[in-house]
């Protein structure tokens, strides 16, 4: 049975990549996400805004590449709902999830260096500025969590 992660604004649910809904296209989107490094042994979480009467999908997050006791990680928030909190939440939730019942002791990100509201949003979730990270030519800030 999949994994459901609760939180007060946002419910992850635990699905294979094949049954992720799609995040509409949106430019913004590509800017910020270039599709860079490797991806191994990834888990993904469909991220639903939890409402009284509905629940609406907002995006979704993967946590990837474990090793030596760490993990990276990473989210993608539909365009309109950006700037409501539900990425920060749904990080949160997912680094309490990667550190309690995972056992991991670090997560780590990239991000660009210009993406400043996701820098935010990371940091508002815990996460530090580590140094920087050059992946296919692009440089990115790297940022982690620690228990």
């Amino acid at each position: 049975m999949a994994k459901e992660l609760i939180g007060k604004s946002v419910v992850l649910r635990e699905c294979e990549p094949a049954l992720l809904p799609q995040i509409p296209h949106d430019a913004e989107g590509d800017l910020f996400d270039p599709h860079v490094g490797q991806v191994d042994s990834p888990t993904y979480f469909s991220i639903y805004s939890e409402g009284v009467f509905d629940s609406m999908f907002v995006g979704d997050c993967v946590i990837y590449n474990p090793e030596h006791g760490e993990v990276e990680f990473g989210i993608k928030i539909i365009k309109e709902f950006r700037g409501m909190g539900y990425g920060s939440e749904a990080t949160r939730i997912i680094t309490d999830y990667c550190f309690t019942t995972m056992g991991y002791s670090k997560v780590h990100l990239k991000v660009l260096p210009y993406n400043l509201r996701a820098i935010r949003s990371y940091e508002k979730a815990g996460f530090k500025r580590c140094g920087k990270i050059v992946i296919d030519g692009v440089e990115f800030i790297k940022m982690e969590k620690t228990k």
